[in-house]
């Protein structure tokens, strides 16, 4: 059951149109929280999310100032935060190390001090399902979210004398705009060495966006009713393939490589 009267200011990364964090957005501010959509460029933030209450918020998570600038302007308007999801991040090919940044960011550092003051709070850190098990061409997606989970199981115990509470949520498969940026090509330069592993990866997107996976929507309100409980979980996964791909962390590694080179089709790319 939620917990509005505490969990009601709401900020959230990582906001772009269709994306997950849009969806959350949408359903804290249905709950009736005061959210806080934020992204490098706001600019790109559907204006559907204004019109609902919900406020846009210019956060690049790799850069200390704009951080530290929006969270205080939350702080300021607010009086607190109760909730911080951690959402930023997105498929990572032949990258450069700013985009491997961009996944870690430095407003947990910024919010969670301000928790830890308040004497209350519930921070989500949004993982992936891959981590479980070896991923082709997302590693380094993959390498950040397996470091945010690692991450969150100490600060539960840390924060916890303050009355602050860490969750992991992991989706499974959520047609988001991520996947579609991947069908369209997006995933690559516009010069690649796997330019002709091309096909295989829109292929395994369209397997993704085009099977019976949840809907965004569907997820997020399935989702925001467990951060908002008066004791949310420690742990959530929700989506499908969420519950197989768990259990390909339990598999030797020989037979998870052997999976994902099935999927991959083998062979070289030259």
């Amino acid at each position: 059951m939620a917990n509005k009267a505490f969990y009601s200011k709401i900020l959230i990364t990582g906001c772009s149109t269709s994306g997950i964090g849009h969806f959350l957005a949408l359903e804290f501010a249905k709950q009736g929280c005061k959210a806080y959509a934020s992204m490098r460029n706001p600019r790109k933030i559907d204006s559907s999310l204004a019109i609902r209450g919900i406020i846009t918020l210019e956060l690049d998570v790799i850069n200390d100032m704009s951080v530290k600038d929006a969270v205080g302007r939350a702080i300021q308007e607010t009086g607190r935060i109760d909730v911080l999801v951690n959402n930023a991040g997105q498929f990572l090919v032949e990258t450069n190390m700013n985009k491997v940044k961009e996944s870690f960011g430095s407003n947990l550092f910024a919010v969670g001090p301000h928790m830890m003051d308040s004497r209350q709070g519930t921070i989500v850190n949004v993982g992936f399902v891959g981590d479980y098990a070896a991923t082709p061409w997302i590693g380094h997606y993959s390498a950040t979210k397996a470091a945010l989970h690692s991450m969150s199981d100490p600060l539960c115990f840390e924060l916890a004398p303050f009355n602050v509470k860490v969750m992991v949520l992991v989706p499974g498969a959520i047609k988001s705009n991520i996947n579609v940026e991947a069908v369209k090509g997006k995933i690559l330069f516009e010069v690649s060495r796997y330019i002709l592993a091309l096909p295989v990866m829109r292929k395994l997107s369209e397997i993704i966006n085009m099977g019976k996976v949840v809907a965004t929507d569907k997820f997020s309100r399935h989702v925001v009713k467990h951060i908002l409980a008066k004791k949310p979980g420690a742990y959530l996964t929700y989506g499908r393939y969420a519950a197989g791909w768990s259990m390909a962390y339990c598999f030797p590694a020989g037979v998870c490589d052997f999976i994902s080179s099935h999927w991959v089709g083998g062979g070289g790319y030259s």
